[in-house]
Formats: C-alpha cells, sequence, structure tokens
C-alpha cells in the first residue's frame, strides 16, 4: 500500500527524489519495565535483585532491601541482559522528558527537493543512535526510487541523479557516518554539532569529509535545507504520531479529533 501510494505521487509529478531529508524520533513501547527478563537465565528483575541479596547475606530481602541494593547498582538497565518478552524489538531508553521507558525509534525520509512526500519509514530499538539507523533508512528510500525509476508512468518524474543528496541533524553527524555516505555517492548536508578543536592526525579521509559538509551547510543552498528540516521533517513526525496540534485527542482509531477534524491515530498507522 505505501509503494502503491508513492505511485500515485509520483505520477502525478509529486515525486522528485534528488534530496532526501531524515529525521527520527522515540516512541514509548506498548510494554512495561516490570515485565522484562534476564536474556541469559529468563529470571524476572525482582528475582534476580532477590538473588544478588541473598549472595551479599541477606536471607530475607524486603522490598526497601531491594530498592536499596538496586539503587547502588551500575548499568542495571542493560538492554544487552534485559528483554521484554512481549515486546522483544523494545529497548531501555530514557526518553526526552527524563523518564526511562521500553521504546522504539521510528525514523523516516523525505523528499525535500519535491512535495514533502515521505519516501520510507523504518522502525529501530529506542536506543539505536541515528548514525546507526541512518543507512537503513536510506537504504529503504533508495529501494522505493528505484522502483519509481523503473516504472513507466512515473519514470519521467524522478531526478536522474535521486536520493543521491542526505539531509540530516547533528545526530547523524561522525567521521564513519561521512565517509560512508560520501563512499557511496551521497553528498551531505548534516548539522555538525559544536566539538571544539578536533584533531585530524591519520583522519584525512575524515578531515575531507567534514570540510566538504560543512561548507556544503554553510552555502547558501544548505541553509535553505535545514531551514526547511522543520516542516519537511520535524512536523509531519508531530502530525502523524499526535504530538501536534493537529490531533491530540483521538476518540477512535478513525474519527473525529478534539478540534474537529477526521485524523487516524498512531496505533492504525504502525499496525498497518
Amino acid at each position: 500500500m505505501f509503494r502503491w501510494v508513492l505511485g500515485v505521487l509520483g505520477a502525478h509529478g509529486l515525486i522528485d527524489g534528488k534530496t532526501l531529508g531524515v529525521d527520527a524520533t522515540t516512541l514509548e513501547a506498548n510494554a512495561a519495565l516490570r515485565s522484562i527478563v534476564r536474556r541469559d537465565t529468563g529470571e524476572t528483575y525482582e528475582e534476580y535483585l532477590k538473588d544478588l541479596a541473598r549472595e551479599s547475606g541477606i536471607d530475607t530481602p524486603t522490598r526497601s532491601d531491594l530498592a536499596k541494593l538496586d539503587r547502588k547498582r551500575p548499568k542495571k538497565g542493560s538492554n544487552k541482559e534485559w528483554v521484554n518478552p512481549h515486546d522483544p524489538d523494545a529497548e531501555i531508553m530514557k526518553m526526552k522528558n527524563g523518564a526511562t521507558h521500553l521504546s522504539h525509534k521510528a525514523e523516516h525520509a523525505v523528499d525535500m527537493s519535491g512535495a514533502g512526500a515521505v519516501l520510507s519509514v523504518t522502525l529501530h530499538g529506542g536506543a539505536k543512535g541515528d548514525t546507526k539507523s541512518l543507512p537503513d533508512t536510506l537504504e529503504a528510500a533508495q529501494s522505493n526510487l528505484h522502483e519509481l525509476s523503473d516504472d513507466p508512468e512515473t519514470q519521467d518524474e524522478i531526478h536522474d541523479e535521486a536520493g543521491r543528496e542526505v539531509v540530516a541533524d547533528k545526530g547523524c553527524h561522525g567521521n564513519e557516518t561521512l565517509c560512508a555516505l560520501i563512499d557511496e555517492g551521497y553528498r551531505t548536508y548534516i548539522s555538525e554539532p559544536d566539538r571544539g578543536t578536533r584533531k585530524w592526525i591519520g583522519k584525512k579521509d575524515a578531515q575531507a569529509a567534514t570540510y566538504a559538509n560543512r561548507r556544503r551547510i554553510r552555502g547558501d543552498r544548505g541553509k535553505r535545507l535545514l531551514r526547511k528540516r522543520g516542516e519537511l521533517l520535524e512536523r509531519p513526525l508531530a502530525h502523524y504520531l499526535e504530538a501536534g496540534a493537529c490531533g491530540e485527542r483521538t476518540y477512535a482509531t478513525t474519527g473525529i479529533s478534539s478540534n474537529g477534524y477526521s485524523c487516524i491515530s498512531p496505533a492504525s498507522i504502525w499496525e498497518c
């Protein structure tokens, strides 16, 4: 269905595909932290704490004893050690509001040179970094663009160098990421975080990739593309995840929102 919609948009000249904008957001998973178990033994969190208490000399630990023991443990929420059996793909992650939950990470690629069509959506574990999830999202977008380029009804509307430019925020900026993107033929417009004075001894390729990206984002076109991120990348996430003012309260899966407009809840979107 997703690719069919892209075909309709492409046939009407609404997809160009030259410049891909990528952005992501974290989503709280429909799974509770209290249900996590050890990956190696299958013990629940409480059972594991009781075993630790007994090893430390407390034969019949109380809840306060367990809480005190747990408070002092380092790295107690490691995704390598714990998993929720009801949602194995969810990962333990500190959310933007500071709370810790099991979460997913949704990332999308948007056509910034056309009408802003969403070209791909990928779902990852909440703790996966932007530099790690970016290649999967770009690969999915490239796959969809290749199908449009091969379709006789849409091939004339797709740019000859479709998907060769990438726009992203500073979370995707990294030496390995920039080098890998350049090796694959991408032109990058990725915001650069303030890292102070950097040392490039033995890192000539990373230096060249960083300086080339810096030169592009400081140019007029680069500044225009980065300004458009809020409209074409960040705002769509707020709309179809109901984090903005479009439909904060939905009374049915497909129904009428609090502002009177018909809308679709995020649950139905991700189920599709």
